[in-house]
């Protein structure tokens, strides 16, 4: 098993030299997951205190309150218990990750459905509010991964580290499944990081609220109106 995870690591680096290339547009390259995920690793580094579980919000499934369910901890990651989210009409599936704070995303872990329903491709979007199941297969993204089959929940996806330093969200697109028709379904997604501890709402705030802003001064056309009577 050891050597297995030594080629696909030499694999995953042959392929990021490629798409440091000029002729090809980085981050979007395919690669087969970095190392395998343990307790020191992913369970340490987990995201989830970050992650703003109420608005999670996902595009082409059967049911949207399932979006945030998926998104747990490390150490729930088996755990069958409660829904997966599942793919509507189609095999794909949009789902938008916003965060509390500002965080450095370094790593993404997805386990899917049993019987090839799991996802087999994955196309990552930073800082983006308008990726929806209509135009999400035709944006760039940010990052790109062909998923392995992870029923043990020990695979993840590594991000390139320059290009998610201040993630305020992740929107995750998956196109497909290993059946290539039919539902996907996904039932645990877990993102590795650190907060940064820079909340971007603030800092526009504090920016805006700083600056004289006269359109705020102004009247309603309604309210300049001359008024007769009560």
């Amino acid at each position: 098993r050891a050597v297995r995870i030594r080629r696909l690591n030499h694999r995953h680096r042959a392929r990021t030299r490629r798409t440091s290339m000029p002729d090809i547009p980085p981050g979007t390259a395919c690669c087969a997951h970095d190392h395998d995920c343990d307790a020191s690793t992913c369970g340490n580094a987990s995201l989830h205190a970050f992650v703003d579980v109420p608005a999670v919000t996902a595009y082409n499934v059967v049911d949207e309150t399932h979006a945030s369910a998926v998104i747990r901890p490390w150490d729930t990651r088996h755990d069958r218990t409660g829904h997966a989210l599942v793919s509507d009409d189609d095999s794909e599936i949009v789902i938008r990750i916003p965060f509390t704070t500002d965080v450095k995303l370094r790593g993404i872990m997805v386990l899917g459905g049993a019987n090839g329903r799991a996802p087999s491709e994955m196309r990552a979007f930073i800082n983006r509010s308008d990726i929806d199941a209509l135009n999400a297969s035709r944006k760039t993204p940010t990052q790109t991964w062909e998923l392995a089959l992870d029923d043990d929940g020990v695979l993840e996806y590594n991000t390139d580290a320059a290009l998610w330093q201040s993630t305020a969200s992740v929107t995750l697109y998956f196109p497909r499944n290993f059946n290539e028709v039919g539902e996907t379904e996904i039932w645990y997604i877990g993102l590795r990081g650190e907060g940064t501890g820079h909340d971007r709402d603030m800092v526009v705030t504090a920016v805006y609220e700083a600056r004289a802003q006269p359109k705020d001064h102004e009247v309603p056309a309604d309210e300049k109106a001359p008024r007769f009577g009560l």
